[in-house]
């Protein structure tokens, strides 16, 4: 992936054929720029830019092509030629397999599926293989020795779905008018801050930026690409949103209408977007339309205007009803193009018993996750007896060795998963030495095995005895114990682990109730610090990529290990949230991270990193992990090409699948 300056491209276009074109851009070829680096060096940092072409004259606009349903628009005056639309160096985009072909439309469920298959669309993108970054939206950039000074080049001349121009202007909109205008009252996202103080921006032109943090902060490209919520997300239209700003217009007085607008624009068919994919109609509870953006400022190495996929019907899933039983069945009606998550290992023999009928593939993609279930132990509870027990490592351990793995495999996942402790995803860059194999292992068979009775001889200990002779145990002062882990309705797979943890942990004395809950609910309940104990699959977790908050309560997350409102306190510098316990492993997790992530040595930054996780070893287990890194299914259309047959169906914060580039999928003719 590469980009090219347009005069250039039409140069090229007018002294070669079109295969010779494919030829000189093809993999095999020198790339005519270096991908620039995930984080800057420690020396020094000089400037990643693709080279300066040189000046060409001009050649025909047909150099570029577009699809036939824009070029009738072009032909009826409706729509610039395709040579106005693309900005002044489109990124080029090698397919994972061949120059594709124009026309059909992706069928496929569920809001969330497809905002992570369209909508990442970052500063810098994860290559396909999560080697590191590639230029996006931005074209270079540079930091200062100290990384605490970034400047970066947005590639000029790329235009909103609308045709109006993109510039830096939209982002500062977003920081200044939205994050920072206490009326909006959107939250500021964690790689925005260090120490608790934002970052500050200046604008040097229309397309350079100049981002300023209050200390070394190395990784913030990197952070900013973790997905659509983290990055795409930001960048708004603002000669869009302005019109429903209270300082900008009148009419309104809060910002309620604004932020409905912010938080779901795909339900909005007039809302401008730089992804592939514009909505044209949308249903509530029942379906989303989209239709190609005329204005998509990528090609193809033979300069076809992508994507090349012309439409997407999405079906949304009425209130109540299963995403996973739903996807299935329309998987096996032959309803589904594309699906890559929402399905369980269990359902994998009856999708591939139906394959040809539904005229699928079923590809098995790895999680890439840490644990699914894991219990994530909310030390933010209001109940601060149970918060003691959360805090004493003797009942952290005695629920974890409470817990028959074994048995949670087989039962749930057909036995392909692999018994575990929560410790992050095995591919995670940190774990690839010998040193960090060495904290991985210990780490991920920390209190892992199935113990019951050292598991009740440890509550013993701590005084969580039955007293009353009921058969279950109480608290140390005597008061009843019951412990209420929250599931997601939709979540069968950790509904399933979840009732067999039951039957182990009364086993030895602990009553346990579960709760299914609904989403929305949830994440109220958890800035609330309304919720004990949840059970949740995990998701691709790299320790500083992509998952900080998942071992660090650094984040005012839902997911935030220790709870949301601990990783507020440390995200806003206290002005928010609630601090964790003095001295506590809690406390000593927020001073490692502040260390790791203020560190630009790339080594010195991973023995950091692997010293933090050792609080997790030497104190832990800080919270449960059940079985995890096992694979999950993938439906892709027989005639759909271009998907790679390797990814992460949990790899959201990593940006899959839009990592993948569904830009370049076509159909097969």
């Amino acid at each position: 992936m590469r980009t090219i300056k347009r005069r250039e491209f039409l140069k090229l276009s007018a002294a070669l054929t079109v295969g010779g074109i494919a030829a000189a851009c093809s993999p095999a070829a020198p790339a005519p720029a270096p991908e620039a680096p995930a984080e800057p060096p420690a020396q020094a940092p000089a400037e990643q830019a693709a080279p300066a072409a040189e000046a060409a004259a001009e050649a025909p606009a047909s150099a570029f092509k577009e699809a036939p349903m824009l070029a009738e628009r072009v032909a009826a005056g409706t729509l610039p030629p395709v040579d106005q639309r693309l900005p002044e160096e489109p990124l080029i985009m090698d397919p994972v397999e061949s120059i594709g072909e124009y026309g059909g439309t992706i069928r496929m469920m569920d809001m969330g599926h497809l905002l992570m298959t369209i909508g990442a669309e970052p500063l810098v993108k994860w290559k396909r293989d999560l080697n590191g970054t590639r230029p996006n939206v931005i074209t270079s950039w540079k930091w200062n020795d100290e990384a605490t000074e970034l400047v970066a080049q947005f590639r000029k001349g790329i235009k909103w779905s609308d045709g109006e121009p993109f510039t830096v202007d939209d982002y500062l909109f977003w920081w200044n008018d939205m994050v920072l205008d206490e009326t909006i009252g959107l939250s500021t996202p964690a790689a925005t801050r260090v120490n608790g103080e934002p970052m500050q921006l200046e604008k040097i032109d229309d397309y350079t930026l100049k981002f300023t943090f209050a200390a070394s902060h190395p990784l913030f490209l990197d952070l900013g690409a973790r997905g659509y919520y983290n990055s795409a997300w930001f960048l708004v239209p603002a000669h869009y949103l302005k019109q429903f700003h209270p300082r900008y217009n009148s009419e309104y007085t809060d910002a309620t209408e604004i932020l409905a607008r912010y938080n779901n624009r795909l339900q909005y068919s007039d809302f401008p977007v730089l992804y592939m994919y514009k909505t044209t109609d949308y249903k509530a509870d029942d379906y989303v339309k989209l239709e190609r953006n005329p204005y998509y400022w990528k090609v193809d190495p033979d300069g076809q205007q992508l994507p090349y996929i012309d439409k997407f019907d999405v079906k949304l899933i009425p209130a109540g009803g299963s995403l996973t039983e739903l996807a299935v069945l329309q998987s096996i009606a032959g309803n589904i193009d594309f699906q890559i998550r929402d399905f369980n290992l269990k359902d994998v023999p009856l999708l591939r018993e139906n394959a040809d009928k539904g005229g699928y593939e079923v590809r098995l993609w790895s999680r890439g996750d840490f644990a699914w279930p894991w219990l994530i132990l909310y030390y933010d509870y209001p109940d601060e007896g149970i918060v003691d027990l959360m805090y004493n490592q003797k009942f952290r351990t005695a629920l974890s060795i409470a817990i028959d793995r074994d048995q949670i495999n087989e039962v749930a996942a057909l036995g392909l998963g692999k018994p575990r402790q929560a410790a992050l995803s095995p591919e995670s860059p940190e774990f690839q030495t010998p040193e960090g194999k060495e904290v991985y292992d210990q780490w991920v068979n920390l209190a892992a095995t199935y113990e019951p009775e050292q598991a009740k001889a440890l509550l013993d200990e701590i005084n969580v005895k039955d007293v009353n002779g009921d058969g279950f145990r109480e608290r140390p002062d005597g008061t009843a114990l019951e412990l209420i882990v929250s599931v997601a309705q939709g979540d069968t797979q950790s509904i399933e682990a979840m009732n067999l943890i039951k039957q182990t942990w009364e086993g030895v004395g602990i009553k346990t109730v579960v709760a299914p809950d609904e989403g929305s609910v949830f994440n109220q309940n958890v800035s609330a610090g309304n919720v004990m104990i949840r059970a949740w699959g995990s998701a691709a977790a790299w320790g500083l990529i992509s998952a900080s908050p998942v071992w660090a309560p650094v984040e005012g997350v839902s997911y935030c290990m220790g709870g949301a409102r601990i990783g507020l306190y440390y995200q806003t510098g206290g002005k928010e949230g609630i601090p964790p316990r003095p001295g506590s492993m809690l406390e000593t997790l927020q001073q490692r991270y502040t260390e790791v992530i203020s560190t630009n040595d790339p080594t010195e930054r991973t023995k950091k990193l692997l010293n933090a996780y050792r609080v997790h070893i030497d104190d832990g287990p800080l919270y449960i992990g059940t079985i995890g890194d096992h694979p999950s299914a993938l439906v892709v259309n027989k005639k759909l090409k271009n998907v790679q047959n390797t990814g992460l169906v949990a790899g959201w914060d990593l940006g899959f699948p839009g990592t993948a580039d569904p830009e370049q999928f076509y159909y097969a003719q």
